[in-house]
């Protein structure tokens, strides 16, 4: 299960197909799927909002800490 889990990483929409893997384990029916495709965008948009703004964290501490940051366009 962790192997093939480790392989759905880089796929998009990839909850669904873990989930394909993962209900049969469990005993679960997988007919849980159609749910979880229905929901899948609306969690994949707030996953995606959720790395944007740590990449945009990130990227502002780290320059404030190395002093390249110009503070008159940054305060705009």
């Amino acid at each position: 299960m962790t192997i093939s889990s480790a392989g759905v990483a880089g796929v998009g929409g990839r909850a669904t197909f873990a989930a394909l893997m993962v209900l049969p384990a469990m005993g679960l029916p997988i007919t849980l799927v159609a749910l979880l495709i229905s929901i899948e965008p609306l969690i994949d948009m707030g996953r995606t909002a959720l790395n944007v703004n740590g990449s945009m964290v990130a990227g502002t501490i780290t320059s404030q800490l190395m002093h390249q940051t110009d503070k008159s366009i940054f305060d705009k």
